[in-house]
């Protein structure tokens, strides 16, 4: 039988995880079962904020370790629902996150942190998303920001109540998206980290902040040599290289193909459970 007690398998949530359904496949939970059994630990890395990932935690994704939420720029034990890791965007941030928001005054702006989101530009398809993940949007405005604000996203208008699927996306509307990022770069990367995880949106965290820093820094806290990862979209590409192994859905997103990673089935088909496959199949 195998040992995996020297091993973090990290895992995306949204279509890596799960299926593009949002549900988790069977397979994918027994497979995680098993590795757990053999002492593997197993945790989900997200860009969900904590605010939105409570309910999908509350339905029993077995994680064995602090989860990784907004895309790097924390760590939440949910079973003492504490945040164990916060990297906060600075004054300094916070106020170049505010001239982009004079020079993009089209796009919804949302200030997460680890309890509410902040939000500029109503948006009631937007609003409805967060509201299935009973999240309530603030919006008190820039006076009185009350907690740490661990992410900084603009999004464009949601044209239905999901995130577009990275196939879908529509070379036009990321033209903002592309040049917040080149501002980002050119003016305030000592500042700021730009991170695409979906289509008509990027999200802005601490420089240096990512998935990846925080799957290594995990395993590192954990005692585990080895750092496994699976995703299926740029968010996860830092991650994906900081692994040992890293594996992507046969459904990724085109833009992390080519890399050389190893690739599973589909997340329709159970994604995990094909990683756990392989690693028992392994002598």
């Amino acid at each position: 039988m195998h040992d995996f007690s020297h091993i973090l398998l990290v895992s995306d949530y949204d279509r890596t995880l799960t299926g593009f359904d949002a549900a988790i496949p069977p397979a994918n939970l027994e497979a995680i079962a098993r590795f757990t059994a053999r002492g593997g630990a197993f945790t989900v890395a997200t860009g969900r904020s904590r605010p939105t990932f409570r309910v999908p935690m509350a339905s029993g994704i077995p994680v064995s370790a602090p989860v990784i939420v907004s895309n790097g720029a924390a760590l939440w034990d949910p079973a003492a629902d504490a945040m164990t890791l916060l990297h906060v965007l600075s004054p300094e941030a916070l106020a170049a996150v505010r001239a982009l928001q004079a020079r993009f005054p089209d796009l919804r702006l949302e200030l997460q942190g680890p309890g509410r989101h902040r939000c500029f530009g109503r948006d009631d398809l937007r609003d409805a998303y967060l509201a299935r993940y009973r999240v309530e949007p603030d919006y008190r405005g820039w006076g009185d920001l009350d907690e740490p604000v661990l992410v900084a996203c603009f999004y464009a208008p949601f044209l239905d109540p999901a995130h577009m699927r990275p196939q879908d996306r529509i070379e036009a509307d990321e033209r903002p998206f592309q040049e917040i990022c080149r501002l980002v770069a050119e003016q305030w990367s000592g500042l700021l980290e730009a991170v695409r995880s979906m289509p008509r949106m990027v999200e802005l965290l601490p420089a240096g902040c990512t998935k990846g820093a925080a799957a290594r820094q995990l395993a590192d806290r954990l005692g585990r040599p080895t750092l496994l990862c699976a995703g299926d979209a740029p968010n996860d590409l830092s991650m994906l290289e900081a692994a040992d192994e890293a594996f992507i859905p046969s459904t990724s997103d085109p833009a992390i193909l080519g890399y050389g990673f190893t690739q599973v089935c589909s997340c329709d088909d159970g994604a995990i459970a094909d990683i756990v496959r392989l690693l028992e199949s392994r002598p």
